[in-house]
């Protein structure tokens, strides 16, 4: 994979924010990869962004981090897919798509958040759809296209408002890596 371009552009609006340039889907994913890896039991990382931005590659990416080895694709119509570990995995992956939840409530009246203390890393596509639910330490990722001229280009808005040090740590992880610029 080629590496991934960071236009690290923290304009000091806050320091629990971070902002870089993905050019591929395949940047996308060696970032996720790299999420992956520096997850811990009962992470939550809450994925927005319109249809096609790239939460599903991304999260493609934190499931290798995880060491996971099945195909990950969005659970749209299941709302949640586990991803059980092997003997290569380190936690399960539970990954949801809020999409077609009506809000926080229904998150609760399916039993979803039961999982959210299962020991395993939970991602919430469309987590702003249930942003109730979400316990104070997640990890908030917005992806947005930036320019239809290059259209595999991506913009991730990073906060993690819990847990600002967390946030530090992927920054120094990304640029030690050489993932970053």
């Amino acid at each position: 994979m080629s590496e991934i371009n960071s236009k690290n552009n923290n304009t000091g609006k806050s320091p629990h924010e971070w902002f870089w340039l993905s050019e591929s889907s395949e940047q996308t994913e060696k970032f996720g990869f790299l999420l992956g890896k520096l997850a811990k039991a009962n992470d939550v990382i809450s994925l927005d962004g319109d249809l096609g931005a790239g939460k599903t590659a991304l999260t493609r990416g934190i499931a290798g981090g995880l060491g996971l080895t099945g195909y990950v694709n969005s659970p749209t119509f299941t709302i949640l897919m586990e991803h059980r570990t092997d003997k290569s995995g380190r936690m399960p992956l539970f990954h949801f798509d809020a999409y077609r939840l009506a809000d926080a409530e229904a998150f609760y009246e399916g039993g979803f958040d039961e999982y959210l203390g299962m020991g395993g890393l939970t991602v919430i596509e469309w987590g702003e759809l249930i942003a109730d639910a979400l316990p104070e330490l997640t990890l908030y990722i917005r992806i947005e296209r930036t320019d239809y001229d290059k259209p595999d280009q991506r913009k991730f808005s990073l906060s993690w408002p819990g847990c600002p040090e967390r946030l530090t740590r992927v920054k120094e992880k990304f640029e030690d890596e050489s993932i970053g610029c």
